[in-house]
């Protein structure tokens, strides 16, 4: 959860860092600025969902599995990846190609999405870890239970 809390205050400074007024000013609104506010839109969306389910199923009981909502968080991380790293690009080829406040603002924009990036990579990997241990690590203890001839608990 505190990934995830990281990922909302990068995504918050990369909208500070776009500010439109700021922006409308150097260069015209187009699609690369509509993605930006639309992956950081989906990206809060996506935090905010996320963080109270995991509330909710807390509040449910330690014994409720979680494979169907780690598969769901590896989806969901997965895309925000792919969303970010449009960003990246955005950020550098905007930051190469205007004047130097401008592209210092969008090479900021870039540097903040790598870092989101780092942060759904986290996410991904921890619920990985996660459906592996619970489907399979644990399959495999319940299938050795019989070991040479022994009853094991």
């Amino acid at each position: 959860m505190g990934v995830k809390v990281a990922i909302v205050i990068l995504t918050i400074v990369t909208l500070i860092l776009l500010d439109p007024a700021y922006v409308t000013a150097y260069i015209s609104i187009n699609y690369e600025i509509v993605i930006i506010y639309l992956v950081s839109a989906l990206t809060l969306l996506y935090c905010i969902v996320s963080v109270l389910m995991s509330f909710l199923l807390a509040k449910r009981g330690e014994d409720t599995p979680l494979t169907n909502c780690a598969f769901s968080e590896i989806i969901f991380a997965t895309a925000g990846i792919m969303g970010w790293l449009i960003i990246i690009g955005i950020g550098g080829t905007i930051s190469q190609r205007t004047i130097i406040e401008t592209g210092e603002r969008f090479g900021w924009i870039g540097a903040m999405a790598g870092l989101n990036v780092g942060c759904f990579l986290i996410i991904a990997a921890i619920f990985a870890a996660n459906v592996v241990s619970e489907k399979i690590l644990q399959r495999q203890s319940r299938f050795n239970k019989y070991d040479r001839g022994v009853y094991m608990q």
